[in-house]
């Protein structure tokens, strides 16, 4: 499935430049799969696809609703990746 977030980097995950830099856009994201150790342990968490931004916790995401593969496509490539 395909979704909309706002991005809220919490301080309890490190993420990279390229993730820092796009807290409290929205973002096109991806359903990934639950997470099985550590903190975030049970959380789903979600992906940018061709990105360098890894995965990201559900709890760092905000406004997260589905929406339709053109409207993930226009916020995808508004921030600059290809779909």
């Amino acid at each position: 499935m395909y979704f909309e977030a706002v991005f809220n980097p919490s301080e309890t995950m490190e993420y990279n430049a390229d993730a820092k830099s796009l807290a409290g856009k929205k973002i096109a994201i991806q359903a990934g799969w639950i997470i099985k150790e550590g903190q975030f342990k049970g959380q789903e968490c979600f992906y940018v696809p061709n990105s360098k931004i890894g995965w990201i916790p559900y709890c760092d995401l905000a406004e997260l609703k589905p929406v339709p593969f053109v409207r993930w496509q226009e916020i995808h490539k508004s921030l600059g990746y290809s779909a």
